[in-house]
């Protein structure tokens, strides 16, 4: 799927998600997850990345594999790596916490096998969203 650089595609970008979990059977868990990610990642590329505004600024890819989903997410936005994002400290008091960072970071917690790469101009993500095997 081929997003704008507008917020408004984010509900284009859910039902995208639902008709893919739909077609495939996922549990609601996963749907939530899925759409939490790529609302993160989106929102981030269109607020903070310079995509607002841009055609054709990101792009979506959904796979289901045996053991899980794997997504790539690739915008055009500002060169950014999200791999090398410092772990908020969750333990410091509020007013001592830096801005930000929050997102990212419970994106790697649902997320496994993140990988970042800048090519032709584009932040490319990938990752695996793993889904339990029944019997393992």
């Amino acid at each position: 799927m081929v997003l704008n650089g507008n917020l408004r595609e984010l509900a284009r970008l859910t039902a995208e998600i639902e008709q893919f979990c739909g077609l495939h059977g996922l549990a609601e868990d996963v749907e939530f997850d899925l759409v939490l990610v790529l609302e993160e990642l989106f929102v981030n590329s269109v607020r903070h990345g310079g995509c607002e505004g841009v055609e054709d600024a990101a792009e979506v890819r959904l796979t289901m594999l045996a053991d899980g989903i794997a997504l790539e997410y690739a915008d055009r936005g500002t060169p950014f790596d999200p791999t090398k994002t410092p772990v908020p400290d969750a333990t410091a008091p509020v007013e001592e916490r830096l801005a930000g960072g929050l997102g990212i970071h419970l994106m790697r917690q649902i997320m496994r096998d993140f990988e970042y790469h800048r090519l032709d101009g584009w932040n490319r993500i990938r990752m695996r969203r793993p889904i339990p095997v029944e019997g393992t």
